[in-house]
């Protein structure tokens, strides 16, 4: 045998490295689609705290006074200043920076919209700008929920 007609079989052929970035970008696609998941379900369960610690704090202003909170806040996305029209009537209500939600409190009404004295529902409307844009959430005096 010649040293001329010895091949050097060191390196990738383009078939290899073809289905290297296949494999590469199938397990990128994946855990994209799971990060997106996951910041969604947290952003959701912000909502969910934060609407059972307001069933919680009417609960325990009933059991003070004999009648839940009045209503505060537009029932709208995107309305941080309802954070601190809540916080006059229940301020225990820490929902923390950075919310993906707005919420609200409506008096005399249950989760179906019914009118229901003594009654509040409280409710978390996707901001446009989170995650959660559009997602809307809501609890009632009888703890039912839409979560």
């Amino acid at each position: 045998m010649s040293i001329i007609n010895q091949k050097n079989n060191k390196g990738f052929t383009l078939i290899e490295l073809l289905i290297v970035m296949s494999i590469i970008a199938i397990l990128g696609t994946i855990g994209i689609t799971a990060y997106v998941g996951s910041t969604l379900k947290a952003a959701r369960s912000e909502a969910y705290a934060n609407l059972s610690a307001l069933q919680v704090l009417e609960s325990q202003l009933v059991a003070e006074t004999g009648a839940y909170a009045t209503s505060q806040g537009a029932c709208a996305a995107d309305s941080p200043g309802n954070i601190a029209l809540i916080q006059t009537v229940l301020p225990g209500f820490q929902p923390g920076q950075g919310l993906q939600f707005s919420y609200c409190i409506e008096m005399d009404i249950d989760m179906t919209g019914a009118g229901q004295v003594p009654c509040f529902r409280a409710q978390a409307f996707g901001n446009t700008a989170g995650r959660a844009a559009g997602d809307v959430f809501m609890i009632d005096c009888n703890n039912n929920k839409t979560f």
